[in-house]
């Protein structure tokens, strides 16, 4: 972990934070040492869908919304209510026949719609409700996400919230789908066989999780030392090994750090 993202300022104080974060192993004149830090599965918060208004739309779905509630409640964490009884109301079941029953609920300020309030989400057409308690969620997550940049901007415009079994069909279907070859290098052609697919998250898609001490660190770090490591700015990181095509740059904000 370099520097700047653990927040030491010297090699000797940087690996002592990595060895109290994430554990260090054995040795004759050490006992080494388990890692404080947990941190959870990324967990889809919002997914980007193609839509004739607006180029994108950040879709989520009830279920999301109170599977984030339930895990910012265990970490003191708090999110602006929702109206569940009225959004409920709204929201039904979706029949994907290119009309989804039902509404889509959108913020106030939304550039989604269309003429009538209408919202095109895929293939699919919906009337669209503006709901004020959806309206503060929106806009607390661009603050949450990005506060100063484009990014902030486009959640508070294009987010919406549809029926659970809409959500399900979104991510199933209109994932990232990526042909694959493996070339030959002395006939320069494909190899056979070596033709695959892969499936990715869209780009623009908004996941999150949790980080948390396990127990008291090593090292004589405090808990709070340990988790205020993480920059403010938040930081870019390269996940998996796909970093040659293009694959797995994200950018990693870090929330409730006082809390």
């Amino acid at each position: 972990m370099r520097s700047d993202i653990a927040g030491t300022s010297g090699n000797g104080e940087e690996d002592e934070w990595v060895a109290a974060a994430f554990g260090k192993s054995s040795d004759t004149a050490d006992m080494g040492n388990a890692g404080a830090l947990v941190m959870s599965d990324a967990r889809i918060l919002a997914f980007p869908v193609a839509s004739m208004n607006g180029t994108f739309a950040y879709v989520t779905c009830p279920l999301v919304l109170k599977r984030l509630q339930r895990d910012l409640d265990v970490m003191n964490l708090k999110m602006p209510a929702l109206d569940w009884d009225a959004l409920e109301q709204k929201l039904d079941s979706v029949r994907m026949d290119h009309e989804m029953k039902g509404y889509v609920i959108i913020s106030r300020g939304s550039k989604l719609t269309g003429q009538n309030d209408t919202v095109f989400l895929d293939e699919f057409e919906s009337d669209a409700l503006k709901d004020e308690s959806f309206t503060q969620w929106s806009e607390w997550l661009a603050d949450q996400v990005a506060p100063d940049d484009i990014s902030g901007k486009l959640i508070k415009e294009r987010t919406a919230l549809v029926s659970d079994d809409a959500f399900q069909y979104f991510v199933t279907m209109c994932s990232e789908i990526t042909a694959r070859i493996r070339m030959d290098p002395e006939r320069k052609t494909v190899e056979d066989g070596a033709l695959w697919y892969e499936e990715y998250l869209p780009a623009e898609s908004i996941l999150y999780g949790l980080i948390w001490c396990d127990f008291k660190p090593a090292g004589g770090w405090t808990e709070r030392d340990l988790l205020n490591a993480f920059p403010a700015e938040g930081a870019y990181l390269q996940l998996g090994g796909n970093a040659s095509v293009g694959k797995g740059r994200v950018r990693c904000v870090y929330v409730g750090r006082e809390s």
